[in-house]
């Protein structure tokens, strides 16, 4: 099994524009990136009255308990004058080595790091019990 790093997946996740509740895709960069670790992967839609619907994402890895659950968010807020930016807010470019883009810290760089982890910890075998991720791309409004 391939594992992927940590800065190419954080790339991928801050290129999709991920904006509250706007997908933009970032949920399937994280399905294509967990299923071939043998992550089963859900989508749960999540819908309140005069707010759009929201889908979320739980994969887990394993059936037998305990479950360790990484839970966090891929959405981002909306970026302001763009022409504020240094660089473009959803390229992930790496510039006098720092990632720049929106999410790199708050936290699409989290959820790959995690991801990553994983995939390190499953390639060295041993898990006891399962892990999973629940991942939410409306945390930063309603959190539904």
């Amino acid at each position: 099994m391939a594992i992927m790093d940590i800065l190419t997946l954080t790339q991928a996740l801050i290129r999709c524009p991920s904006v509250t509740p706007e997908d933009a895709g970032v949920l399937g960069v994280l399905e294509a990136a967990l299923t071939p670790l043998g992550f089963r992967c859900r989508r749960m839609r999540f819908e309140a009255p005069g707010t759009a619907p929201v889908d979320n994402l739980y994969a887990r890895w394993g059936s037998e308990g305990p479950n360790l659950c990484f839970a966090g968010h891929t959405d981002v807020v909306p970026v302001g004058d763009e022409s504020a930016w240094s660089v473009p807010p959803f390229a992930g470019v790496v510039k006098d080595g720092y990632l720049y883009g929106r999410g790199a810290e708050d936290m699409k760089g989290a959820v790959a790091a995690w991801v990553v982890a994983a995939a390190q910890a499953i390639a060295a075998g041993g898990i006891k019990g399962s892990i999973s991720l629940l991942i939410t791309n409306d945390e930063e409004r309603a959190c539904r």
